[in-house]
């Protein structure tokens, strides 16, 4: 059984638990009880690992989580991440990186597992017909806001950069988000803007608050986020997915990057007028204003 959508929260792991306790080994019911004690350093495990805590085997903690209703560890172990992600701090990622490194983990490749990850959950949640509905969404704005705050600022700042570059789209780009911030969207309530929003752990308030009071007033959302659990979600008319796990309290955006070059190629490819003009324009203007070292 697919329990993605069913399980969002650490008591419903619990509860699931419970619900099977009747078809647990004596090994599983070990591993039950330091999963309950140890919830959120279990999510940032090793099958190996946990299986060390308990004094049992590998294949006995893949039996035990295929009993709970998981196709393998790796998803276990993503539901795991998606529910504690949502109240980590940056000291609980710190603890927890410190504490689950092996002393021999060369911390390069490491990284570029979790990358791979990333990149291939992107993958399987990508929906093309999804990103075409987003691209005319796109093309037909007359009025584009670009919402991204904290760690998810460089992101929104890249997309807006693309946006006029690539497509010479004007938009409103909201990184530095004060209330100040709901006097500059003033002109656009009830215009119908579009808003491309990123929003990533912990979720900052701001970001989710704008979107909120755009949507109140007629913009359609489209969201950029890690998985279903975002409360960017519910407020989103469109939802793109790009994963972020890493290593440790560190953000990894490839993910994102990627979507958003996807959009921008997407948009490009399909509506091919929109940058006959604006790339010789941005061209010209580098030339004469000598933007690079080397032309």
């Amino acid at each position: 059984m697919n329990f993605s959508q069913e399980i969002t929260s650490k008591s419903d792991f619990i509860a699931l638990l419970q619900s099977l306790q009747s078809q647990f080994t004596p090994t599983h019911r070990n591993l039950a009880t330091y999963l309950i004690q140890n919830f959120t350093e279990v999510a940032f495990m090793k099958a190996q690992q946990w299986a060390q805590k308990v004094q049992t085997t590998e294949v006995s903690v893949i039996r035990f989580v295929r009993v709970l209703g998981f196709k393998g560890f790796s998803d276990f172990s993503e539901k795991l991440q998606q529910i504690v992600r949502q109240e980590m701090t940056m000291t609980d990622y710190v603890e927890i990186t410190i504490k689950n490194r092996p002393k021999e983990m060369n911390i390069l490749l490491e990284a570029i597992q979790f990358e791979k990850q990333n990149l291939n959950e992107l993958i399987q949640k990508y929906k093309p017909e999804n990103m075409a509905e987003i691209v005319d969404k796109v093309f037909e704005a007359q009025r584009v806001v670009i919402v991204g705050t904290r760690s998810s600022a460089p992101l929104a700042e890249y997309c807006d950069y693309m946006f006029i570059r690539a497509l010479g789209k004007e938009a409103i780009l909201l990184k530095d988000c004060g209330y100040q911030t709901f006097d500059y969207l003033i002109p656009l309530l009830n215009k119908n803007p579009l808003v491309i929003a990123f929003a990533y752990p912990r979720y900052p308030d701001k970001t989710l608050e704008i979107v909120e009071f755009l949507k109140s007033h007629g913009a359609t959302i489209i969201g950029i986020t890690n998985d279903e659990l975002s409360p960017l979600v519910p407020l989103s008319d469109h939802v793109l997915y790009a994963p972020s796990y890493s290593l440790a309290f560190t953000d990894s955006f490839s993910g994102a990057t990627v979507l958003i070059n996807t959009l921008i190629m997407e948009i490009v490819s399909k509506y091919p007028e929109l940058t006959k003009t604006v790339i010789p324009q941005f061209e010209k203007i580098a030339k004469e204003k000598g933007y690079y070292r080397f032309k």
